[in-house]
């Protein structure tokens, strides 16, 4: 058996019927379990005595004939052959000849049972239960291979549908109900018998592990011993170290949980005194309910195994959280426990506070946001009704107002109301990003409808800063799955930001290129530029790089962090890159999956 060990991981291969595949491991999985095979051989020889007895059916239905005398003759071949391998064959190594006395008794039981119901006239019905308890003698009782099994059980089959007729008037239907039943028999007892040989062969897989175990522990035991002898020759410079350990250690009693010694720093975290020490019951310290569970497990992990926080007290009562070892030792002759702690009281409070400074953190940006989402949904309306009132007045729809400045107030009304919803609506998308409420209404849209309409809204403030609008988009045009409004939006952000910061003249140009992996989409402008350091900045929202209170350009810092949001939304991601007094350029890039047609632009090189 030494020589089959194999790694517990290691699971052996099994053939259809449940037997190993390594014949080697069959073998001696044979020989293993030779004593079980040779009862279970013998159990079924009862079986093999009633069907000899059954000549006397025979006689008495035949009469002294040499169909009589063939069937007897077989009867008793097949009894002397399975007394031959019963009472000769007791050793594994007589296996193969016990094996053929075997397979021999059932091929004449499978040959003489049909001949002798035929020959007999027996009762149909009485004819085809006594095959059936045959098949299911065949697959549990006799020990022979399941192929073996199953082409004798088959022969069996075959001959009792060959001698139906004989027993009786049995319809075309009768037959065909029979071959089913059989099919089902021998399908029973072929799943029974794999089920039992994968059974037995995995108990033996499990003490051939079982083996290994015993073998390694019989090694580490004979370590140990070496090691304890080590220990005995060195107790005086173990005691000295024990003791001077900075690290609180003691060694306990594994049968009652008492304290048999404890060095100086032990003592003073649980406030003990020297002569008290001896003796103390550590159940008492631990706040464990089962204790001696897990430090068996503790022991169990040995060096592999990392420490466990536990709760324990001192002796005043006091509660500290301690990072436990164990480990079994031999001291002074007998077994030991040795633990070593640490004392994580001020570690785990620590981690307790940034935990709860954590979560409260969570809540308020949690509340932060349903806060700015609420707030903006209560000011959308007055201020939709101030925008509307305001427009009528300053185009004068129910009649002249008088006096022109009040139409000019009237515009001015209007132009801040609209300026200050369209900074309710960035917050309250931002809001529902952060909190994870803002969803996509993603269709089929036209790139570059998408990118005229954009322009078509930013196009007034620009030419208003005499800022020229350039379009390079792919021809021809692409159609890309989106949501239409999140994606202008993007673009109205980046082209906006790009106004506010080109120089009286300059320009900005929006172009797209189509990559093997993504679509690009950029906004170029000649502008004041960002270092590379402010860039993180710009894209965290109420940030803004110039945040003097005499401030140039005006805005909430909420336009490149929206952009960047709505971009990721759709997988895809936006980036910055910028020189001081050289410009910005913002970079769409989107998923290539998002893209519905894909024709090589004409005039655009891919990169």
């Amino acid at each position: 058996m030494s020589t089959l060990r194999r790694k517990p991981e290691d699971e052996p291969a099994y053939l259809w019927t449940g037997e190993f595949a390594d014949p080697v491991l069959e073998d001696n999985y044979l020989r293993a379990s030779w004593d079980e095979i040779h009862s279970r051989l013998g159990a079924v020889l009862i079986a093999v005595y009633v069907f000899t007895s059954w000549m006397v059916f025979d006689f008495i239905t035949l009469g002294f004939s040499w169909s009589f005398v063939a069937l007897s003759a077989g009867r008793l071949v097949a009894l002397g052959s399975i007394l031959l391998a019963l009472k000769f064959f007791r050793a594994p190594g007589d296996q193969r000849y016990f094996m053929f006395c075997a397979i021999l008794t059932q091929a004449l039981v499978a040959i003489i049972a049909p001949l002798s119901l035929m020959l007999g006239e027996v009762d149909f019905a009485a004819a085809l239960l006594s095959i059936v308890v045959i098949l299911f003698a065949f697959y549990i009782g006799v020990p022979t291979r399941l192929t073996t099994n199953l082409a004798l059980s088959s022969l069996l089959c075959i001959g009792f549908v060959a001698v139906t007729p004989s027993l009786g008037e049995v319809s075309a239907i009768t037959m065909l109900e029979i071959c089913v039943l059989f099919a089902v028999v021998n399908a029973i007892g072929v799943e029974m018998v794999r089920a039992a040989n994968r059974l037995r062969r995995n108990g033996f897989t499990t003490l051939l592990r079982q083996q290994e175990l015993y073998d390694e522990l019989k090694r580490e035991v004979g370590v140990r011993q070496e090691a304890e002898q080590a220990v005995r020759a060195t107790e005086e410079s173990f005691q000295s170290i024990f003791y001077a350990a900075p690290l609180p250690i003691s060694l306990i009693d594994p049968a009652t949980f008492r304290v048999m010694q404890a060095n100086m720093a032990a003592l003073q975290l649980f406030d003990v005194e020297d002569e008290d020490v001896s003796g103390l019951d550590v159940r008492q310290l631990f706040q464990e309910n089962d204790l001696p569970a897990r430090l068996d497990r503790l022991v169990l992990k040995g060096r592999a195994g990392a420490p466990v926080e536990l709760g324990m007290k001192r002796m005043d009562g006091e509660p500290i959280h301690v990072l436990v070892s164990a480990a079994i030792v031999h001291f002074q002759g007998r077994r030991a426990m040795l633990l070593g702690l640490q004392d994580v009281t001020a570690r785990r409070r620590e981690a307790e506070a940034l935990r709860d400074a954590r979560d409260q953190a969570t809540a308020a940006s949690r509340s932060k946001s349903e806060f700015l989402a609420n707030m903006s949904h209560e000011l959308r309306t007055p201020l939709n009704a101030i925008i509307g009132f305001s427009e009528a007045l300053e185009r004068e729809l129910f009649g002249p107002v008088g006096n022109p400045r009040y139409r000019e107030y009237a515009e001015d009304i209007h132009n801040s109301g609209v300026h200050l919803l369209s900074l309710i609506n960035d917050i309250l998308d931002l809001s529902k990003i952060e909190a994870g409420h803002f969803k996509l209404h993603e269709d089929e849209t036209d790139l570059d409808h998408v990118v005229q309409s954009a322009m078509r809204i930013v196009r007034h403030r620009a030419q208003q800063a005499n800022i020229d609008l350039a379009c390079n988009l792919p021809d021809p045009s692409l159609v890309v799955v989106a949501d239409e409004r999140a994606l202008k939006q993007v673009l109205i952000n980046l082209v906006s930001n790009a106004v506010k910061f080109s120089p009286d003249g300059g320009e900005i140009s929006i172009s797209g290129q189509l990559a093997s992996e993504y679509l690009r989409i950029s906004v170029t402008d000649r502008g004041c530029g960002i270092s590379k350091d402010d860039i993180p900045r710009a894209l965290t929202p109420f940030t803004q790089l110039d945040g003097s209170l005499s401030r140039q350009h005006e805005g909430t810092g909420l336009g490149l962090p929206l952009a960047k949001h709505l971009t990721e939304l759709h997988g895809g991601v936006l980036t910055i890159e910028s020189e001081i007094g050289q410009g910005t350029t913002v970079h769409i890039e989107l998923p290539l999956s998002r893209v519905v047609t894909r024709e090589e632009p004409k005039g655009v090189a891919a990169y």
